[in-house]
């Protein structure tokens, strides 16, 4: 099923591609269209984050959900990695937790 966060992200991916595409053949972009639709986007991302802030909110023990202690650690870990150098590749680490995330989200439903 594709949810509407899935279709913006389409839509970012196409518009990236066709960024590319444009720059590559020479064609022009029409600044107008461009303007629009980043307007359009931000005025849903604004929104949908609102709507994000309410559910969290009402949400019981979203800080002791692993899934939010995991990802957490990899923010931490990609943080570190620009200011030292850590001894396992910070890549390798950060895949593996978010392999773990995606398992918990499989198994184990939001508190």
């Amino acid at each position: 099923m594709i949810t509407r966060k899935w279709l913006f992200t389409i839509v970012a991916v196409l518009g990236a591609a066709g960024a590319v595409v444009s720059t590559e053949f020479g064609l022009t972009v029409k600044l107008g269209a461009v303007i629009a639709f980043i307007a359009a986007a931000l005025v849903y991302v604004f929104n949908e984050a609102k709507a994000d802030k309410y559910r969290i909110t009402t949400q019981q023990g979203k800080w002791t959900d692993p899934k939010f202690v995991i990802t957490l650690v990899s923010a931490v870990v990609a943080a570190l990695a620009q200011q030292i150098t850590l001894p396992v590749s910070p890549e390798i680490i950060i895949t593996v937790l978010t392999v773990i995330v995606g398992i918990l989200f499989k198994t184990k439903p939001t508190a």
